[in-house]
């Protein structure tokens, strides 16, 4: 009996000690499984931070692409520079790539701006950029090869403009209106060198001028009179313009004006600037329509600053620009200001937007910049209101009289438009040469002698 029960009293003893073992074991298990949510719970923690230190918006990859990035645009201030001094000893006509180089000019040889089908960028010894615009001279009926680009030498309805295009064009039909400046000297260039150059941006105000808007955010004029925001000091032919990024548009001018002081920018024995005309502004359409795929010519909205643009990213875009609200179809703004633009362009009116030249990559085709909105440009196009559509023009190439019933014509669209409705190759409609107002500007071309 006692052994019997010495078993079972070892029994009892054993299965105690498993019980123990048992829950000994289970405690660790869960211990162990705590412990391994929470490291897993660290390891989280740390992959987010490490992730965010990686990728945030001050994250080693953010960092490194804005190194890169500031890099890049060093290399390319650098290489401008190396430009700039080169035209400044350059004293006659060069070539490069095929393309003849105007004197007081040197190409860029920016990676994105060095070949022709890029857009070749040239450059002045003050930092004034054009674009090569290549293309052929032909006369009303000549036999056009579609894979060339002809600079227009009638306005008339038999040239090369699609019947869409001729469409935005309606002007041309009453025959009325002319390139008001001796057309020779265009031919000239395209017919000797194949072609002839474009500012790269919109005429910008020169630093030195006293209606220069400074960064601080400089008022408009206020018409005493009025009460109007304007700026009537900037219509005068006492400044030459500049071809650079980043500048004020140089707006409230009139086409008298601009067509002077366009005229002041480069002359010397080889090549001379003019205020773009027809022939011109038609040209370079054309080319951009080859060239530059991506950008719709007939609809313009998503490539130029127009009120209706809702791709670009504005809250990107950072440089001098100016809040317009239009009122009773008067632009008027309050301060320019400098920094990152608060505010986007909307359809109602009340945000439109005026910005620095260059200000955006979106706007940018075939190299060339703001073309496509920003602000409507005069060209030499000129005529005789009154007579618009009766065919009987008052006006030619090579003179034209003044008066309240002469008018110009502006390209591009406006900061104020629709760019689908007014798109690159549309004019504005009639406005007196005499004319200036917030949104009207200009761009000069240069024709090689």
């Amino acid at each position: 009996m006692e052994r019997v029960v010495g078993k079972t009293s070892e029994r009892v003893v054993i299965n105690a000690e498993e019980k123990s073992k048992k829950a000994k074991l289970e405690k660790s298990k869960g211990i162990t499984l705590i412990a391994l949510v929470i490291t897993i719970i660290v390891l989280l923690i740390l992959a987010g931070i490490t992730i965010a230190s990686i990728t945030g918006e001050n994250g080693i990859l953010s960092q490194a692409t804005r190194a890169k990035e500031e890099t890049e645009k060093a290399t390319d201030r650098e290489q401008r520079e190396l430009a700039m001094l080169e035209a400044s000893t350059n004293f006659g006509n060069t070539t490069y790539k095929g393309v003849t180089i105007p004197a007081g000019f040197a190409p860029t040889r920016i990676e994105g701006e060095s070949t022709v089908d890029e857009g070749l960028v040239i450059i002045d010894s003050k930092g004034n950029e054009f674009v090569w615009i290549p293309c052929k001279y032909t006369k009303e009926g000549d036999e056009a090869d579609n894979n060339v680009v002809y600079y227009n030498g009638s306005n008339n309805e038999t040239d090369t403009r699609e019947e869409n295009w001729k469409d935005k064009q309606y002007y041309y039909n009453g025959g009325t209106w002319y390139d008001y400046q001796p057309h020779n000297e265009g031919k000239t260039s395209v017919e000797k060198y194949g072609g002839f150059y474009v500012a790269r941006y919109e005429a910008g105000v020169p630093s030195g001028a006293p209606f220069y808007a400074s960064k601080q955010g400089d008022v408009y004029y206020t018409d005493e009179k009025t009460g109007d925001n304007t700026d009537k000091t900037k219509d005068t032919d006492k400044y030459v313009p500049v071809s650079k990024k980043g500048q004020q548009a140089w707006n409230f001018i009139s086409q008298t004006n601009a067509k002077k002081v366009a005229e002041k920018m480069i002359d010397n024995e080889n090549v001379k600037s003019y205020l773009i005309d027809s022939h011109a502004w038609n040209t370079i359409c054309k080319v951009i329509q080859k060239k530059d795929t991506s950008k719709d010519i007939l609809k313009s909205s998503k490539w130029g600053n127009f009120k209706n643009n809702t791709t670009t990213k504005y809250e990107n875009i950072k440089g001098l620009w100016a809040q317009h609200v239009d009122s009773d179809g008067v632009k008027n703004a309050s301060n320019y200001n400098y920094g990152l633009v608060s505010v986007r362009p909307d359809n109602i009116g009340n945000d439109l937007l005026e910005l620095a030249t260059g200000s955006s990559e979106d706007f940018k085709a075939y190299n060339i910049y703001d073309m496509a909105g920003n602000m409507w440009e005069w060209t030499t196009e000129t005529g005789n209101h009154n007579n618009a559509d009766s065919g009987d023009p008052t006006c030619n190439e090579t003179e034209c009289p003044t008066g309240s019933g002469i008018y110009g014509v502006l390209r591009g669209g406006g900061f104020d438009k629709d760019g689908d409705n007014s798109p690159i190759v549309r004019e504005s409609g009639y406005f007196g040469v005499a004319h200036a107002d917030v949104h009207f500007g200009f761009r000069a071309v240069l024709y090689m002698k």
